[in-house]
């Protein structure tokens, strides 16, 4: 077999699965986004929003390419980003908790790594890219690996090269004799790259999940259960006043990579979640903390004064050192609950709906 088959096989089917013409396997989740923003042209020293209320992957990726991450708040229902600096060089949202962003447009990357969306390269003005986690906890859980769609051949192009050591991948490059390739004057590396690449085994695996349940079904087969969860803890919810869930907006779909709700108060996350293992359910998490609160970025705390340095330049953006106030109230009252098996999801809806009774309908 030649090294690399499998992961082409991989791409041409996760491609045709989504609705996507041009798919890029990857290593992982972060390096898809490092890749997509130095294929859409992002250089150190540009702007590009990214949400705080998200695993701190986005940010890093934007810091890899040498780029300034400005968090902008979040809508106070949906949770996801809402804010956005007219000067951005591109736009990096989140499909947060697998609700499912319709962001289009050419500047944007979705990082969909909680979903396992179809059709968002089929809208009208579909975003650059789409990205895809395939990380152990994912919906689609390969133990690692990423994968960026587009429908773009110069973008998918430009990413191939950069995350394959800059090696030269045009579509007109004529065939190479392979005495020039074995020459040794034979040139490689047309520009500067990263090994991102996804190997093999990851790709196989992929592979045999898609023809094991089928192209167009995958997403129902993968998603079912987690779906089925969601319900039971919607279910387990319903009408207790001081929880809310993630709104859904109308025409808006969520693939529920977890369920998570919002509390009244950050008051009353510890009596909750000891309620809730005390009748039997499994410990939910918390949300991860805000980005820029977490202690290897707090130099990027848009409360402070944020300056960044570009030559002799200094850039101060003004606009954005208050902070975001939504994400801010919202992080610590955050509850998230595993909806990746559904036995669990039974006994956590359970242990849920008893909580709830022992706090009282009204929080203390």
């Amino acid at each position: 077999m030649k090294n690399g088959s499998t992961v082409a096989a991989f791409e041409r089917e996760f491609a045709a699965y989504v609705g996507a013409k041009y798919a890029i396997a990857l290593c992982n989740g972060t390096a898809t986004l490092h890749t997509a923003l130095i294929a859409l042209g992002v250089k150190p020293g540009d702007r590009v929003p990214v949400p705080p209320l998200t695993m701190s992957a986005t940010t890093i990726a934007v810091l890899h390419a040498g780029a300034v991450p400005v968090f902008c708040d979040i809508d106070k229902r949906t949770w996801l980003m809402n804010q956005f600096p007219p000067d951005a060089a591109a736009f990096l949202p989140v499909s947060l908790y697998g609700l499912n962003l319709p962001w289009s447009g050419g500047r944007t990357i979705v990082d969909a790594a909680q979903t396992l969306r179809v059709g968002g390269t089929q809208m009208e003005h579909p975003p650059a890219f789409l990205s895809y986690s395939f990380q152990a906890s994912k919906i689609l859980p390969l133990g690692e690996g990423g994968m960026l769609v587009t429908n773009d051949e110069e973008l998918a192009t430009c990413a191939r090269e950069f995350s394959s050591l800059g090696y030269r991948m045009r579509a007109d490059q004529p065939r190479i004799d392979p005495a020039v390739l074995k020459s040794p004057t034979y040139e490689r590396h047309h520009s500067m790259g990263y090994n991102y690449r996804m190997n093999d085994v990851t790709a196989d695996f992929g592979l045999r999940n898609l023809e094991r349940y089928g192209k167009m079904a995958l997403a129902d087969a993968a998603l079912h259960n987690r779906r089925a969860a969601a319900a039971l803890y919607r279910q387990s919810v319903a009408g207790c006043s001081w929880i809310t869930p993630q709104h859904v907006p109308d025409g808006w779909t969520h693939d529920y990579w977890c369920y998570t709700v919002a509390l009244a108060s950050a008051d009353l996350w510890h009596p909750f979640v000891d309620a809730i293992v005390r009748h039997g359910g499994e410990r939910p998490y918390a949300a991860w903390k805000l980005t820029y609160e977490e202690p290897a970025f707090v130099y990027l705390d848009p409360r402070k004064a944020v300056t960044h340095r570009v030559g002799n330049e200094v850039h101060f953006y003004s606009e954005f050192t208050k902070g975001c106030p939504v994400a801010e109230d919202l992080q610590p009252r955050l509850v998230q609950f595993q909806t990746n098996d559904i036995r669990s999801a039974e006994r956590n809806a359970e242990a849920i709906r008893r909580a709830i009774h022992d706090l009282g309908e009204l929080p203390h």
